[in-house]
């Protein structure tokens, strides 16, 4: 198997990345209703050998609502609205089932962080799982904060919230190497604590 590159996608490619996307998302039953933020996403994509295997879509926060705000019942609205440009939504991620144990959606999940904050992007939201959400703070050191009730489109998932500088500093002083690869393409101004080299 070759390297896989991960991209942020234009013209041809967003269309096969978004076609992975749709195809995963409706394999796995999950709900499917993403194209309507097409003109506000950004989406990129992880390829072998030129073929598509994985998509991550970030959508901000206007002209629409993105889903976790126009879809779930979120705490404290105004405070997420008002954040503008800096909250956006890690609206999906899908990988080929064949590529799922080689870190291919953690690559994407890194490439799409490192972009949105060195956009100036303070909260990064998404739904999931409470397990999910779980896994994420207690084994991987991620800042998941629940900010609203379970319940998205009949599934028990709810809206949670990566402040950016929780997630930065709890990862920094939780495990030093993970967070100094994790954060390799971000602009060191940008973090909330100093990467620590080996």
């Amino acid at each position: 198997m070759s390297e896989i590159q991960i991209r942020l996608v234009e013209g041809d490619e967003r269309a096969a990345a978004l076609a992975v996307e749709r195809q995963v998302f409706l394999e796995e039953g999950f709900p499917y209703d993403y194209d309507r933020f097409d003109a506000q996403s950004r989406v990129f994509g992880a390829f072998d050998e030129g073929r598509c295997i994985g998509a991550v879509r970030m959508v901000a926060q206007s002209p629409l609502s993105p889903p976790v705000l126009a879809d779930c019942e979120v705490w404290d609205r105004s405070t997420w609205e008002n954040l503008g440009y800096r909250f956006e939504e890690l609206a999906t991620q899908a990988v080929q089932k064949e590529y799922r144990k080689l870190m291919v959606g953690l690559d994407l999940v890194r490439t799409a962080y490192a972009d949105a904050r060195n956009r100036g992007v303070e909260v990064m939201a998404l739904i999931l799982e409470p397990d999910r959400a779980e896994f994420l703070n207690d084994v991987v050191h991620f800042a998941c904060r629940q900010i609203g009730e379970i319940g998205y489109k009949d599934w028990d998932c709810a809206p949670y919230a990566h402040v950016l500088d929780e997630v930065e500093q709890k990862l920094a002083s939780s495990d030093p190497s993970l967070y100094a690869w994790f954060t390799e393409q971000v602009d060191p101004d940008r973090l909330a604590a100093p990467r620590v080299s080996a």
